[in-house]
């Protein structure tokens, strides 16, 4: 078998579960962090056992309590605005985690994956799982 040259290409990314680690909060059991990105994935996601929408929207609120307000804004009155306006709205998709070669992750809707819920805008395609 020949040598794979260590320069050629970074590792191929692995499938993971996200654990405390690599979240930045966690309440109620769920696991949750923010989603930045470019490319419109959600604002926030939420994992773990026994993950319902309620569940899962009582943890993503303790997390903007803790950490999205800041002096002047209230983030949970923000966040129960948003989805009132129906500019926001939890979808539960099956979701992939992998970890890169650098040690960051990243997700994916896939059907092969395990339930997340993901706090997105009406529009965005995560409901079509």
């Amino acid at each position: 078998m020949p040598e794979r040259d260590p320069w050629a290409s970074p590792m191929p990314a692995a499938r993971f579960t996200p654990t405390v680690v690599d979240m930045e909060f966690e309440a109620y059991g769920l696991l949750v962090s923010s989603l930045y990105g470019e490319d419109g994935d959600g604002e926030l996601i939420a994992v773990g056992p026994g993950l319902t929408p309620r569940r899962a929207l009582a943890a993503m609120t303790a997390y903007a309590r803790t950490n999205l307000s800041w002096a002047g804004y209230d983030a949970v009155a923000d966040l129960r605005d948003r989805i009132q306006a129906r500019d926001l709205a939890l979808a539960i998709a099956p979701t992939v985690f992998v970890r890169d070669a650098d040690g960051g992750w990243d997700l994916h809707r896939r059907a092969d994956g395990e339930p997340a819920a993901w706090l997105v805008s009406p529009w965005h395609n995560a409901h079509a799982f």
